[in-house]
């Protein structure tokens, strides 16, 4: 087991986060880092069912999670998991997750706070029904044309920020009752008792609503160490090291929506290779930052040596995803406003999307003279040794501990 230890700290959270546009395998890198240390006790998130976080291990199990954090399969080896208020539950997801990863009821806290997503957020955002439940009057494109998941994540805080008396939360849903708790003073109580702990946050950085740069192609709220302190309620001072984590060829969701002519459903990009007729309806996801370009999925395929198809399909929309080069300006963006008055640890994943020889590796000693000349070229030496975690493999396992 490689000792993991160095990223958590006595009476601190360590967060771990997208540095990039989401996607880039950050349930992966927390399933590493929990399964090999032994020095942290809890785990805790406030996701959004518009961001899906996959977990493939050894044994050929996949774990799929919107609302659980990306350790959740193995809720036997700490104390408890916390969803902060901050959180947004689609029901049907979380009653799953539970099932799925045989949560027992008092591994699982829930603040009372959390928000509850409806349907008719989803149905708002895709234009067929007006906002907060309401008929639909005249037409309304909903989030379509900024290459949102119309997933209705945004409906359902601005129904939160308004105060609408739709709005329920985890204490107006009885099937929660059991999980319910001052999330923020149970976690606050352990760290000061010099507990540690692991924060996940959902999407990336640069989809963060504040971004100058990216707005209005951006999420419905912050994605930020500081913003994942805030919406889980905790004071800043608990702030620990920051695990990074970025991608090779970072991505962007698929600007188009393509709907079905029949009910004006969302189609899946499977849906739409079977035939089924439809319109498409064609959105921007944003661009990206100066120093990208934007590739081909046949083209990366080509240049990493890829003997099968690398095209990606998005976890919720299921759509192809675009695909683009490398970003320092976002790495060195990312480091300098997500950073504690701790260390601040990079991870790497897709390695084998550089050079396809590296699948699967798991020893530094075996890095290809292509991918380290990629790392030299797109990193330079002072974010190199920052460098701690390279995915060479979709299973957790498959990963360079540096």
């Amino acid at each position: 087991m490689n000792n993991c230890n160095k990223f958590f700290k006595p009476g601190l959270l360590t967060t771990v986060m997208d540095g990039g546009a989401g996607s880039s395998g950050k349930g992966k890198v927390s399933s590493y880092i929990t399964e090999n240390s032994n020095n942290w006790t809890f785990a805790c998130n406030t996701f959004a069912p518009q961001a899906g976080h996959w977990v493939r291990l050894d044994d050929g199990s996949t774990h799929f999670y919107q609302t659980l954090n990306g350790c959740a399969y193995n809720i036997n080896k700490y104390e408890k998991m916390y969803i902060g208020p901050g959180a947004t539950i689609e029901l049907a997801a979380i009653y799953r997750e539970i099932l799925e990863n045989s949560v027992p009821d008092h591994k699982l806290g829930i603040s009372p706070m959390t928000l509850i997503l409806e349907d008719f957020d989803a149905e708002f955002e895709r234009g067929v029904k007006g906002f907060d439940n309401t008929p639909l009057v005249g037409y309304n494109e909903g989030t379509m044309r900024t290459g949102s998941t119309t997933h209705g994540c945004g409906s359902a805080s601005a129904r939160r920020l308004l105060r609408r008396p739709t709005v329920r939360t985890a204490k107006d849903i009885p099937e929660l009752q059991k999980y319910i708790c001052d999330v923020p003073n149970e976690i606050t109580t352990r760290l000061e008792r010099g507990e540690s702990g692991l924060l996940e946050l959902a999407q990336g950085y640069q989809l963060s609503m504040l971004h100058s740069g990216f707005y209005p192609y951006t999420t419905s709220r912050q994605v930020t160490v500081a913003q994942g302190f805030s919406d889980m309620f905790l004071a800043p001072k608990y702030a620990g090291p920051v695990v990074l984590n970025f991608r090779t060829y970072p991505i962007r969701i698929n600007s188009k929506k393509f709907l079905a002519l029949d009910d004006g459903r969302h189609l899946t990009w499977a849906e739409v290779q079977s035939g089924i007729p439809h319109t498409i309806y064609e959105g921007n996801s944003g661009h990206w930052y100066p120093d990208q370009r934007e590739l081909t999925w046949e083209e990366l395929t080509k240049s990493a040596g890829s003997p099968v198809d690398l095209t990606e399909i998005t976890s919720v929309t299921k759509l192809p995803r675009r695909v683009a080069t490398f970003s320092r300006q976002n790495v060195e963006e990312a480091v300098r406003f997500n950073q504690t008055a701790h260390e601040t640890y990079l991870s790497l994943n897709f390695a084998n999307y550089v050079d396809y020889t590296m699948s699967g590796t798991k020893n530094s000693w075996n890095l290809s003279d292509k991918m380290c000349k990629w790392i030299d070229n797109n990193l330079g030496e002072e974010l190199t040794n920052m460098l701690h975690l390279i995915g060479t493999g979709a299973k957790t396992s498959e990963t360079i501990f540096i």
